[in-house]
């Protein structure tokens, strides 16, 4: 039974070594970026450049992007998650035509609350821009993400041994310091999300690492 038992436990710890090892070498490798091939579904691809600005460990938005056809007047949405590391999102699902992005919304991510409910902002700085089939076609302005630094979280006091005069007394501190904080966090004067021109050195950095993706020689790319 306990040479039963010792040769079961190696099995286990072997068969979760060679698990590790796959996760290690996944995290060392990285996880390459693979654009679709070109077929009925995928005959375009639109690349919107993506700049960010970040002061914490992660962005609690998404922007929805609303993108109308010029012709039609159909509306599409498209999702862009910031990320550090990436320098565009893309988006494979318009047909070929004259598109133009008309409207910008942020989008709290689960878990994290914006303040508010963010309101949907127009735009009209991106240009018409025209997809082709085969071909991607990058807008000619970025989206910059920035989030502004909230300091240190204040640790809320605990208030069960506290008799009603005293809760409410710090109730109304809590009150007067969440004000001061928001007063603060206007001053920094940070947009959360802008359309910016796109400077000549990020440029460079986005051909680069355009491509580098996986089946981007199945697309012309200008």
């Amino acid at each position: 039974m306990s040479a039963e038992l010792r040769l079961n436990t190696c099995k286990f710890i072997r068969s979760n070594i060679n698990k590790l090892l796959v996760v290690a070498a996944l995290f060392l490798t990285g996880c390459s970026l693979s654009f679709p091939e070109p077929d009925a579904s995928n005959q375009t691809i639109l690349i919107i450049p993506v700049e960010t600005r970040q002061t914490l460990g992660h962005f609690a938005f998404t922007l929805d992007v609303t993108i109308v056809d010029s012709k039609s007047n159909e509306v599409s949405h498209h999702t862009i998650e910031a990320n550090p590391k990436v320098l565009f999102s893309y988006n494979t699902q318009l047909k070929p035509g004259k598109y133009k992005i008309t409207e910008m919304n942020r989008q709290e991510k689960p878990g994290f609350k914006l303040g508010g409910k963010p309101r949907p902002e127009t735009t009209s700085e991106i240009g018409e821009f025209e997809l082709q089939k085969g071909k991607i076609t990058i807008i000619d302005k970025g989206f910059l993400f920035q989030q502004p630094d909230p300091g240190k979280k204040k640790k809320r006091k605990d208030m069960r041994n506290m008799n009603d005069a005293q809760k409410m007394q710090e109730r109304k501190k809590q009150k007067a310091e969440n004000k001061a904080e928001r007063e603060r966090m206007k001053r920094q004067k940070v947009r959360f999300v802008q359309v910016v021109e796109l400077e000549d050195s990020f440029k460079t950095k986005l051909m680069e690492e355009l491509k580098e993706v996986d089946n981007i020689d199945l697309w012309k790319l200008e």
